[in-house]
């Protein structure tokens, strides 16, 4: 299938601004270096490898702000149309030369915290009275100081300890907290439930033997120091298909014992002890079991998947400590408690009762996702379709409780590699789990919404079960008020939360940036990636309530206003014909324009879970994972390749001396029409990468890449490239293993090659730039903003 022709542009695409550009500039600007966090003129991209020196303000990793120069009042951001609001990812991974976060434990009091609104001491706080009270910057109330934490101040009113108190120094700090913090459960280490489906599908497709031999893996195939989990982390293994099957691993038993709970309508826990066991005390049972499972439900010939009453069952064993419950499940559960029905009818699509299938089927999974929450039970799904599983009922337990939903679509023996990487991510990755979360800001601002995957049984606590370092938070926010100039203004988000190791802690992200009056400093200030982030996360809350046309015509309006503003107050003694963007928000139309043909927001011929798959995926998307995701990274492998060549043809060195060749292939604009026919590309997209061979491509390369000299001798089913002696293969090995190892999700490899493949169809539609059946070219729809922009400036100089 040949995607479909470009029309010939009207105005040269060359001169419209493209994250390539912005991108590759910003990592050489920022690449490696560190810049200080007090600096809001300079930001880095999410997506640029840069260093953080906590100066007060915390790292960008963990906290951005839509702008960086806030509006002083109500007026001005209206005027500006730039929303206020934040985007939160609280645990954040940080960079291997970036100092780690501080623990700072104050003792049996606590935390100190302002007795009005309660929140965390930090860098923005002053102190007065010689050092008795202090001053804090979230609600101006002046408090006594703890005599356990009096200093006395030097003359220039700084805290003669302030060198030895971390939470005074650093924007981010992890506070120990006392038994007053303390949720329902007493702090424990992680532990892990694994629940698979041993269903008639589940054995037939292979997917029961292939989790069982990836949990052994992952649990076992690494020596103790270096495990995946915490020392003391417990783990546990149900089996589930029509009943519910628990397994006793206690160290003391010979082999594990089985345990059946037959009645699945008043769900138990049969046993007191042995159901979660530290992994490594009982390697050999876990071991035992996890091998004989696919042969002790191999001649299983009922179809019923109990999911509901699988993760009843999991969230009883687990709700005593709290953690985390991974069920795999690959059917859709049509029979016993919680029976759902297919409901995936086109003839709804693009109608007023679309919506209705991004929702959960009545109230049981809702329901049972609440449950969880109050539970510290932290819900990943791991689903196998073979046709329709509702992911927007299953999957409302995972965006309930701060997990998260994992997709095989048409899982087969090529999939293990991708399962195992996701696996072990989630298990190594930084966690925690058993949170609240609390967005506080300064006098003047009110926090409105909250967008993402958490639970919220009122206005202010972000419930969640768990919480990961992939996971972020869009805060929308307004104006109650006037902000103080000499102030600046404050935003504070303190989480606390149970870590892995079992350690109850508060981490404490605080941002100060200043407030202006000038509308050209908001625009000059602006976060692109940061709005960006934010508009996608409301979209994705949005779709749940209302139509798609009507989100995709916001999104553009809000673009437009945003756009026109600028042009009306910044730039308006310009000629009404030039396109004016701000420099912080030129890319944006591109943004907007690239979530508008998401598998999210674009049109009837998406399946409801395949929509819903990617609707979950974006909203707990960091900004670096979104800005990929939304316009994918182009790299031209070919270009490499002759940097190669040419290298060892003037040097003659082996691969050892090629420490700086290919391991930064240049990008190209996701544009079908800039791909070179004799050319090799990968696409990244966050979540895939497309290996693009076109139809002219040179047969040495293939030779080296591959082994064939014919790309039709290519098996387009590889998952891996194969592995070759020579630099060429060696270095693109390295390549692809550093692009899957920045992800939280594995890349599947798929092979495509020019005017062949069906899945170049597929690749094309993750040219961001080009035109598909339903969304128009990033250069006419640049061409219809700016005659809207036009209009709306023209509209406005009337009143």
């Amino acid at each position: 299938m040949v995607p479909p022709q470009q029309p010939r542009p009207r105005v040269d695409p060359d001169q419209m601004p493209a994250p390539v550009q912005v991108r590759e500039y910003d990592q050489k600007l920022h690449g490696g270096k560190f810049i200080g966090t007090c600096d809001r003129e300079h930001i880095p991209l999410s997506t640029t490898d840069f260093l953080a020196m906590d100066q007060g303000n915390c790292n960008p990793r963990f906290m951005r702000s839509i702008t960086n120069s806030m509006p002083r009042n109500k007026e001005l951001a209206d005027v500006s149309a730039v929303p206020v609001g934040l985007v939160v990812q609280p645990l954040a991974a940080l960079a291997r030369e970036e100092e780690p976060i501080q623990i700072v434990d104050h003792g049996p009091e606590g935390p100190v915290r302002c007795t009005r609104c309660k929140a965390y001491i930090n860098p923005w706080c002053s102190f007065t009275q010689g050092g008795n009270r202090f001053v804090c910057n979230i609600c101006g109330h002046s408090s006594e100081v703890p005599a356990s934490y009096f200093s006395n101040l030097d003359v220039s009113g700084r805290r003669m300890d302030f060198d030895q108190r971390p939470e005074l120094r650093f924007g981010s700090v992890d506070f120990e907290v006392p038994d007053l913090y303390y949720s329902a459960r007493t702090p424990a280490s992680i532990s892990h439930l694994f629940a698979i489906d041993v269903s008639a599908n589940a054995i037939r497709s292979g997917m029961t033997a292939t989790v069982c031999e990836i949990l052994r893996k992952s649990l076992f195939d690494l020596d103790p120091s270096s495990s995946l989990l915490p020392k003391n982390a417990r783990v546990g293994i149900m089996t589930y298909d029509y009943g519910v099957h628990f397994y006793n691993l206690h160290p003391d038993c010979e082999q594990a014992k089985m345990l059946v709970v037959g009645d699945l309508t008043d769900m138990f826990v049969p046993m007191q002890d042995g159901m979660l066991v530290n992994p490594w005390d009982s390697k050999d049972i876990i071991s035992e079991l996890l091998q004989s499972i696919p042969s002790m439900f191999a001649q299983n010939q009922r179809g019923d998947s109990m999911y509901s009453s699988a993760v009843q069952g999991g969230m009883e064993a687990l709700s005593v400590s709290g953690g985390y419950l991974h069920l795999f499940q690959s059917t859709l559960p049509t029979s016993g408690p919680g029976a759902l029905k297919s409901r995936d009818d086109a003839a709804l699509r693009n109608t007023d009762k679309e919506k209705q299938l991004y929702v959960p089927q009545g109230e049981v999974y809702n329901n049972l996702a609440k449950d969880c929450v109050k539970n510290a039970v932290c819900v990943n799904n791991y689903l196998f379709p073979s046709s329709y599983m509702d992911v927007a009922t299953l999957g409302a337990l995972s965006s309930t409780t701060g997990g998260e939903t994992f997709y095989y679509q048409n899982f087969g023996p090529g999939d293990f590699d991708r399962i195992l990487y996701d696996i072990s991510h989630v298990l190594n990755r930084q966690c925690g789990f058993d949170a609240v979360m609390r967005i506080r800001c300064t006098n003047g601002l009110q926090v409105l919404e909250h967008y993402g995957s958490f639970y919220m049984s009122n206005y202010t606590d972000v419930e969640l079960a768990g919480i990961d370092e992939d996971k972020a938070i869009a805060i929308s926010m307004k104006h109650d008020g006037k902000l103080e100039d000499d102030r600046g203004v404050s935003f504070q988000a303190a989480l606390l939360y149970t870590t892995k190791d079992g350690h109850r802690r508060v981490r404490v992200h605080n941002l100060n940036i200043p407030v202006t009056e000038h509308i050209a400093d908001v625009f000059r200030q602006g976060d692109h990636e940061a709005t960006v982030s934010f508009l996608a996360k409301k979209a994705m809350y949005d779709a749940l309530h209302i139509q798609r046309k009507e989100i995709r015509e916001k999104l553009s309006e809000l673009c437009v206003k945003i756009l026109s503003a600028y042009r009306a107050n910044c730039a308006s003694s310009t000629s009404p014909g030039q396109l004016i963007l701000p420099e912080a928000y030129k890319l944006l139309p591109v943004y907007v324009a690239a979530l508008l043909r998401s598998k999210a927001l674009l049109g009837n011929d998406i399946t409801a879970d395949t929509r819903v798959v990617d609707m979950k995926l974006i909203s707990g998307m960091s900004p670096r994972s979104l800005s990929i995701h939304l316009y994918p990274r182009l790299f031209s492998i070919h270009d490499a390749a002759e940097d190669v060549s040419t290298f060892l043809r003037k040097h003659s060195l082996l691969l050892d001396a090629l420490t700086n060749v290919f391991t930064n292939p240049k990008t190209v604009r996701d544009s079908y029409e800039r791909l070179d026919s004799k050319g090799a590309y990968l696409l990244d997209n966050g979540c895939e990468l497309y290996f693009w061979l076109g139809s002219r491509i040179d047969s040495s390369f293939l030779q080296q890449i591959f082994g064939v000299a014919d790309k039709n001798a290519i098996d387009i089913n590889m998952t891996n490239i194969p592995s070759l002696d020579n630099p060429l293969s060696k270095r693109l090995q390295i390549f692809i293993t550093e692009i899957r190892a920045s992800h939280p999700r594995y890349l599947r490899l798929r092979i495509v090659r020019q005017e062949i493949d069906r899945t170049e169809f597929e690749f094309a539609t993750n040219m961001a730039e080009d035109r598909n059946a339903e969304v128009q070219t990033y250069v006419d729809y640049m061409c219809v903003i700016h005659r809207q922009i036009q209009e709306e400036v023209k509209k406005n100089s009337y009143y």
